[in-house]
């Protein structure tokens, strides 16, 4: 932080100099948030069982339209040092826990700690992933930054 960016020519094209870094440096000071980690699991409970983090996720949040519709305000989250956030496709989580036949006789509720409605009143059949991972990481993000002023 602080560095005034390098810059190199190539073929003639001015362009900023980068040097590659582990995934983990950013956050090795405490303060630099690098972002968000996307995987996707082989199956439905594979997503949690397959947690890359010593401990397993200790919040585990799911998004539905037939989730809890809690205003953005009023959503408290519980400590926690890893989270997940599971997204389903155009027929949402249901239909990820239909098709795995390990979650026979499970809703996919039963898997997380809170099940939300991020987007309420949507005004479309469906939203895509990539929209909803936005709308999603939105709406929890005041709730995250009232726990840790370097989150969010």
């Amino acid at each position: 932080m602080g560095q005034k960016p390098r810059y190199c020519e190539v073929n003639g094209v001015k362009m900023l100099k980068g040097q590659l870094v582990s995934p983990h440096a950013p956050g090795d000071d405490g303060f630099t948030y690098w972002g968000y980690t996307v995987r996707i699991a082989p199956g439905f409970e594979d997503a949690f069982s397959q947690c890359p983090s010593t401990g397993g996720y200790d919040l585990k949040i799911g998004t539905s339209e037939h989730g809890d519709v809690v205003p953005v305000a009023q959503l408290q989250l519980p400590a926690f040092k890893h989270l997940i956030v599971g997204f389903g496709g155009p027929q949402g989580l249901e239909r990820c826990c239909e098709t795995d036949v390990r979650c026979q006789g499970k809703r996919p509720e039963d898997f997380f700690d809170m099940y939300l409605n991020t987007c309420p009143k949507q005004g479309s059949r469906t939203i895509r992933t990539e929209e909803a991972m936005w709308i999603s990481l939105a709406y929890i993000s005041h709730s995250l930054a009232s726990q840790d002023p370097h989150t969010a």
